[in-house]
This record gives C-alpha cells, structure tokens and sequence, in this order.
C-alpha cells in the first residue's frame, strides 16, 4: 500500500517527468496493490499536473486498486481540473470499477476539536 496526497503524487510524476523518467515512476509507484491519493482538489492542477495525474489513473486502470479522497462531487471536478475532457476522461476511469463512499457530517478533527475545548472549558 502507498499514500499520497495529490499534491505530493503530481509532484512526484513531475520529477519524473523532468529527468525522463515518468514511465518507470508509475510503474514503480504501481507495484502496490493499492495507492490511495487522498486531498484531490484540495489545490488546483495545471495542466501538466492534471496530464500526469491522468497518465497515472490511466496506468492503473484495471491494474491496481485506487483509493481517492476529496472533498467534491464528480460534477465539480472541472473547478480544479484544467480540461473539461481531462476530468470526465480522470472520472471515466476511476468510476467504471469504483465503490463510491459519500461522507456527510461533521469533520472527525473538527469534533474532536470542539471535545477537546468543551473539555478545557468544563475544567475551568
């Protein structure tokens, strides 16, 4: 298993990208069985990143097991995907074979903030 979050992954395929490499990055990356790459859309892509990031879900496809987390709906995901054809192209793929979680609620270290406050509070 490997963890990464978006940042990090598209950063990484960049440097492979930069010395020729990326090939051999994604397939050493794809020796896992699973990688999850966890705050997609936390900060927008470029359109390098986005490429890489699709070039690395498009590997993995019907390969390896991908975990992804983010805070958007699929119908959003052209607010931080520079290419409308990139991001339906990223869903395509990650969606075909996927069991989709949805969460709602309040964040777990948001409550456990609020508990560790109340707590201090209550002591006073």
């Amino acid at each position: 298993m490997r963890y990464f979050t978006a940042a990090d992954l598209v950063e990484t395929l960049y440097r492979g990208l930069a010395d020729n490499s990326v090939g051999r990055v994604i397939d050493n990356l794809l020796r896992h069985d699973l990688v999850i790459i966890d705050e997609v859309g936390f900060a927008p892509l470029d359109d390098t990143g986005a490429q890489l990031l699709f070039r690395f879900v498009a590997a993995a496809y019907e390969r390896r097991a991908l975990a992804i987390g983010s805070h958007w709906p699929f119908d959003q995901w052209g607010r931080f995907l520079p290419e409308h054809t990139t991001a339906v192209s990223l869903l395509d793929r990650l969606l075909h074979h996927s069991v989709v979680v949805v969460t709602e609620g309040e964040s777990f270290r948001m409550k456990q903030a609020r508990t560790r406050t109340g707590t201090r509070s209550a002591k006073k």
